[in-house]
């Protein structure tokens, strides 16, 4: 298992049950938030994938920023 929480080597699928992990507490903490939604009244869903939605957003938002360093690709050779 890597840190994304997939292993194409693993010859087991991911849980569907289980939020993927990233390795980004923040992010692991958002998709966590998720689990048991599909038990949930619309609005309590609506609720839940809203503040979901807004952490994402600023966690993207801030990795723009530089708050968080970003992996910096290999330049590619033609």
């Amino acid at each position: 298992m890597t840190t994304t929480g997939y292993d194409p080597q693993d010859s087991h699928e991911p849980n569907p049950d289980e939020p993927p992990v990233t390795g980004n507490r923040i992010i692991d903490s958002a998709l966590a938030a998720l689990a048991g939604t599909q038990q949930l009244t619309v609005t309590e869903q609506l609720q839940r994938l809203g503040a979901a939605h807004e952490t994402l957003a600023d966690v993207l938002e801030s990795s723009r920023s530089a708050a968080i360093p970003m992996p910096k690709p290999q330049t590619r050779q033609p």
